[in-house]
């Protein structure tokens, strides 16, 4: 990370820190029937779930979110959930494990978004194989499946040698089967991202389209008709083609090397069947 980057980042901390203090101090104020209050959280509160492989262009929502009001947004908000997301997927037919996961995880900040009235938002990633739990437990949340193009997403995975095993974030990567023990990086990284894409379709159609969308993410960062459905999937007043616009033109955490320079054997291709299925083209 950059300098620049890092005085950024200090500087959008320091700009919250004293409204969240201040925030803070009236939640700990005076609340009609505070024992209560976890149910009405539960029930009453609309948030609303980015689902993806990582490396999506999450980003994009998180900025769109983030710029209006009546939303809280957040990206990877902590705990990281870095090794729950791949104990998630390891436990995801039990979603009474899932659910409690979550709410140690995550039951504050909707409390407090939803003090606040305002609409929670998350894009990150490791909530994908929580979902279970999530829609569980938040009867009104909506989820957004968010899909890039494999290739895309294979070349950001080496750049950042993904199943390499010697860096931290590989301690939440899914474990590719023992058949892929051997194979080529490539190749576990599109299996990663068929297996996560698959996962996150069947949860769609188990809970059905009224709160679940499936989006590409190609699309939503050029049409406004896409961003028009998203809003529409929400229940949320359309911000307008300007605003839309102008979200769109924003850079969407590019990676400061070119991933277009890496070379693919192409093996990669035969792991991703549920690319054929979204109509890309390999």
């Amino acid at each position: 990370m950059k300098w620049q980057e890092i005085l950024a980042l200090w500087w959008q901390q320091q700009q919250r820190f004293l409204p969240e203090l201040r925030a803070q101090a009236k939640r700990y104020g005076h609340i009609e029937d505070a024992s209560s209050l976890p149910q009405r959280v539960l029930e009453q509160s609309a948030p609303i779930f980015v689902l993806s492989t990582g490396r999506a262009g999450t980003q994009y929502l998180t900025n769109l979110f983030g710029e209006l009001p009546g939303f809280h947004a957040e990206h990877e908000p902590q705990p990281e959930l870095l090794y729950t997301s791949r104990w998630a997927y390891e436990h995801r037919s039990q979603s009474n494990l899932l659910e409690a996961a979550f709410l140690a995880a995550r039951y504050e900040l909707l409390r407090n978004a939803y003090l606040a009235n305002q609409r929670y938002v998350e894009t990150n990633n490791r909530l994908s194989f929580l979902a279970a739990g999530i829609a569980q437990c938040l009867p009104n949340a909506k989820f957004i499946h968010l899909v890039r193009h494999p290739e895309a997403f294979v070349r950001s995975g080496l750049q950042r040698r993904w199943y390499s095993n010697d860096h931290l974030t590989d301690e939440g990567r899914l474990q590719v089967p023992h058949a892929l023990q051997d194979a080529q990086a490539e190749e576990k990284i599109a299996w990663l991202w068929n297996e996560t894409n698959t996962q996150i379709a069947a949860f769609g159609d188990s809970i059905g389209s009224k709160r679940f969308l499936e989006l590409q993410s190609e699309q939503l960062f050029k049409e406004i008709e896409v961003n028009k459905v998203l809003f529409t999937f929400l229940e949320s007043a359309y911000p307008g083609e300007a605003f839309i616009r102008q979200q769109q033109a924003q850079p969407k955490n590019k990676s400061r090397k070119n991933p277009e320079k890496l070379v693919l054997s192409g093996r990669w291709k035969a792991h991703v069947p549920f690319a054929e299925s979204r109509g890309y083209q390999l």
